[in-house]
């Protein structure tokens, strides 16, 4: 059951990360808007879109290989994954609320997101733990 929950788990993060990932590479400034990030001169730096498009492949690595852990992994690496994950989705939550733009739809939706992943890996964690 333990690994059942954390593949899932795994799957539809990896569903979440793609999504943010091609979001990024294809439109990083309208991405960068719904988080409200604020523009100079009315504009982005290139900079900016630049590093935003390198994070969107870098979450792409990450959505291809979160399946494959998921498919393919024992209980025991499985665990070991999920453990990592409430990290990272943890960390990720801290770096959204203490991202430096207002208030808005994209900020809460993303620290919704980010809690509910760090959640859903507590949970999938949560069974009977096995002699290896």
């Amino acid at each position: 059951m333990l690994a059942r929950r954390l593949a899932i788990t795994l799957r539809v993060g990896a569903i979440v990360f793609a999504l943010s990932a091609l979001a990024l590479i294809a439109t990083p400034e309208l991405f960068l808007e719904f988080l409200k990030i604020e523009k100079e001169q009315s504009t982005y730096s290139q900079a900016l879109i630049w590093a935003m498009r390198m994070i969107g492949v870098c979450l792409l690595i990450a959505s291809v290989m979160m399946p494959l852990v998921a498919a393919f992994a024992p209980e025991r690496a499985l665990r070991q994954v999920g453990v990592l994950m409430v990290g990272i989705c943890s960390l990720l939550t801290l770096l959204t609320f203490l991202t430096p733009a207002p208030w808005g739809i994209g900020k809460i939706a993303y620290l919704a997101i980010g809690a509910f992943f760090t959640l859903a890996y507590i949970y999938g964690l949560r069974g009977r733990r096995r002699n290896y």
